[in-house]
């Protein structure tokens, strides 16, 4: 059975939401179907025993992911959903050629577009600063420069705090792991872990695993450290394609894999914990790193936070990638690695490199996890990011020409779309753009030269009526194409 029509487990947090989960579990196994009505406020708080204002806030939040509908005089009822019968998106096989960027840098572009308001930002995976923590976050910054004031003008040189290496420690036991604070080095953001893990597992000329599509900065990291990608595609449920893994390891000689199995940029998918026992029996006994991207790890839609691939690591194979810039301050650039049997070697390298951290952030950051605002914030990030996921999946559903793929992610902030095959992603990246929508186009996601009728689309905004009207245009966009010549 798959896995998205399994009941999810309860909701963390409060009661309300508790309850809510399990009646979108019902609705998901299609124990309730779409029409039918569900009890009345009244009677589900009878039936769960909890007060009516409870019944009403899990009803409201129901309403919210645009799972159930209120109807005058009439009560509740599951809402038809046009997204649901919509296909899963193909694996974006390699197309005959490589799309030649020449005339246009989309990754440029894609980035530059996104802190231009002039663009409805749809392109670069980045949340809506509305969303952030970002005056909590400065009045700690500002106590703590207050407090110790020596702290902004001082290297935090590495390992990094050892305030937020403890708390990171603290946070692998929600991750499967049990690691020690001296396990952990801070860095830069993930993008200089990720540099650093592929330095220390290899040398220019060597051969990198990567999943396709992937997370476009890869391409970039690989290029210029002069590796070359041997890409693997995944499956929008279950992640990378074991049995081509496991031939692929045969006939070529392997450096390391990059991976991201947990909320896949862009698929969104959730790497089963069954598979993710056996990527480790098939890579782990042949020597090879696994360089793990888990940035998006902490944000689940529901449920509980999923396991890391280094929570079945037995020998130290694994180097563990994460950063808070999608859930707390893309500015503030703060990541971390646990570099396994490689981490005196990657402490080696950040010396090299940018043998320091910003301070202050690092320690507001810190202090932030401490005290159990990052959890309070997590609870409400991961609804608006589910919230604002269900809207686009419907918008793009009832604005797309017919034959499209969706992904149905089970956690993070991106929607991954397949367009009918005449459409050419990159053709429709030019036009969004003149009329001031930025997307992003599938041939950056893929090192093999593939997805050229993908794109990628940022929901880590605030529903609004503007871009509910930018995806109306990329329907319209997407459909002269689809019906070009």
């Amino acid at each position: 059975m798959p896995k998205t029509n399994l009941i999810p487990p309860p909701e963390s947090g409060p009661v309300y939401l508790r309850l809510a989960g399990v009646l979108e579990g019902m609705i998901r196994n299609q124990s309730l179907r779409p029409g039918d009505r569900v009890p009345s406020v009244r009677q589900f708080g009878r039936q769960q025993k909890v007060s009516v204002p409870t019944a009403l806030n899990a009803y409201a939040a129901l309403e919210t992911r645009g799972l159930i509908e209120a109807r005058p005089k009439s009560g509740y009822f599951v809402r038809r959903r046009q997204a649901d019968a919509v296909r899963m998106p193909g694996w974006g096989r390699p197309a005959p050629r490589i799309t030649d960027f020449s005339s246009l840098d989309p990754l440029d572009t894609l980035m530059s577009d996104h802190g231009d308001p002039a663009f409805v930002p749809l392109g670069a995976a980045l949340p809506s600063p509305e969303l952030l923590p970002g005056e909590k976050l400065a009045r700690i910054m500002g106590a703590i420069a207050r407090r110790i004031p020596g702290a902004g003008v001082s290297y935090d040189v590495m390992p990094g705090s050892e305030i937020l290496r403890r708390e990171l420690a603290r946070r692998s036991l929600d991750w499967g792991c049990a690691l020690q604070p001296d396990e952990f080095m801070v860095t830069n953001g993930c993008t200089e872990a990720l540099a650093l893990a592929l330095r220390a597992t290899c040398q220019p000329g060597d051969t990198v695993v990567v999943e396709s599509p992937t997370y476009f900065g890869l391409s970039s990291v690989l290029r210029e450290s002069r590796l070359k990608a041997l890409p693997i595609p995944v499956d929008s449920e279950t992640g990378i394609d074991l049995e081509m893994l496991a031939t692929a390891l045969r006939k070529t000689r392997v450096a390391a894999c990059l991976l991201i199995p947990n909320f896949h940029n862009p698929t969104g998918f959730l790497m089963p914990e069954d598979r993710k026992k056996a990527l480790m029996d098939l890579v782990g006994p042949r020597g090879i790193p696994i360089i793990e991207d888990d940035t998006y790890g902490d944000l689940q839609h529901q449920g509980t936070r999923p396991r890391c691939l280094k929570a079945f690591d037995r020998n130290g194979s694994v180097i563990l990638c994460g950063s808070f810039s999608k859930t707390l301050a893309p500015g503030y650039r703060i990541g971390y690695i646990s570099g396994g049997r490689w981490h005196a070697q990657l402490m080696r390298l950040k010396q090299i490199s940018s043998l320091a951290n910003a301070t202050l952030p690092t320690l507001a950051v810190a202090e932030f996890l401490k005290h159990g605002g990052y959890d309070r914030h997590l609870r409400s990030l991961r609804q608006a990011y589910r919230s604002q996921m269900e809207h686009m999946r419907e918008a793009v559903a009832a604005s797309f020409p017919p034959g499209i793929g969706l992904s149905r992610p089970q956690g993070n902030l991106v929607l991954w779309c397949e367009l009918p095959a005449r459409v050419d992603s990159i053709e429709l990246f030019q036009r969004a753009r003149a009329a001031g929508i930025s997307v992003a186009p599938g041939p950056l996601f893929a090192p093999d030269g593939g997805c050229r009728n993908f794109i990628r689309l940022n929901c880590g905004h605030p529903w609004s009526p503007l871009i509910e009207r930018s995806v109306a245009v990329l329907g319209h966009l997407a459909t002269e194409l689809a019906n070009k010549g």
